[in-house]
């Protein structure tokens, strides 16, 4: 179940101010894990987490250039 609800900004600092010390960490915490969570997908993490060629694939890349290019020289 889903539930949303439209509040203004001062109230919900407002609200943010009432909590108690224990309860504004837990509050921090989660904001840094929802933003690390977010930012994990920045386009440097999927570069580098993306697929890499094997060295098989790499070599046929490089016979077919070659190839190619001695085609082209002809």
């Amino acid at each position: 179940m889903e539930m949303k609800i439209n509040i203004p900004f001062s109230q919900l600092l407002g609200l943010i101010r009432q909590l108690t010390p224990v309860q504004k960490q837990k509050l921090k915490k989660e904001l840094e894990n929802e933003h690390n969570v977010s930012s994990g997908n920045s386009l440097k993490q999927i570069l580098v987490n993306g697929p890499v060629f094997t060295e098989e694939q790499i070599k046929n890349i490089e016979d077919a250039h070659k190839s190619v290019n001695k085609w082209r020289m002809k």
